[in-house]
């Protein structure tokens, strides 16, 4: 009975391996090569394992993509989460909320995956939606629910939640997605730039939505 124990463990642990492989190696091929350069021998060649295996495990290159853009996506977005959840007053998890975004969208392997859902999401509409779900979509719900928490604190007055999340949300990465959608050197922004874009978009949010009590407080600190 110990050594059936073992061995299902064994091979537990073995299934997993290869599948951590067989994602490991699919994010890679898809910054190289994009959604359609992606092939499972291409797959396989780089992670060990058949074609059988990313079946059972994935149900083919789509569920192998999908599963990978998820885990990715969900590394992304947890450290942004986590200052959403904070009971820090508004300007501090904002302002937290939004370096940890700009810095993230402006990595290398962010920049060439938005590339890659610009120029090729069309012909993949299932995988984007998957990613805007798991994604853009979650992190902007996190943040609506924060401002809806400090609007019922007192601290700030949203009527709309959803929308100001989209606005703030899109003064935080501005033109700036614009401009890393360029293929051949997109700009890159030093600590000290994105720092200044932040505190900036902080500091007009809060002059539209925080409301008198909370501005009386934070000129009170100043």
């Amino acid at each position: 009975m110990k050594e059936t124990s073992e061995k299902q463990e064994n091979q537990s642990s073995r299934r997993s391996a290869r599948r951590r492989a067989m994602m490991d190696a699919a994010w890679e091929l898809l910054l190289e090569k994009g959604f359609s350069g992606v092939t499972l021998n291409d797959v396989i060649s780089r992670s060990g394992g058949s074609r059988t295996t990313v079946y059972e495990a994935f149900g083919g290159k789509d569920g192998l993509l999908a599963a990978v853009m998820e885990e990715q996506c969900m590394e992304f977005s947890a450290e942004l989460h986590i200052s959403l959840e904070s009971d820090l007053p508004p300007r501090d998890a904002l302002t937290d909320f939004g370096k940890k975004l700009a810095k993230k969208i402006l990595t290398e392997e962010a920049i060439r995956f938005t590339q890659i859902l610009f120029s090729e999401g069309q012909h993949f509409i299932p995988l984007v939606e998957k990613f805007m779900k798991v994604g853009p979509d979650s992190t902007r719900a996190r943040l609506s629910r924060y401002l809806r928490r400090q609007h019922d604190l007192g601290h700030i007055v949203v009527d709309d939640p959803v929308h100001d999340a989209e606005l703030f949300n899109a003064m935080i990465i501005g033109d700036w997605q614009k401009q890393i959608l360029k293929m051949i050197d997109p700009p890159t922004y030093s600590n000290a730039e994105i720092e200044k874009r932040v505190l900036r978009a902080v500091e007009v949010f809060l002059c539209g939505a925080g409301s008198e009590n909370y501005r009386k407080t934070a000129d009170d600190k100043n």
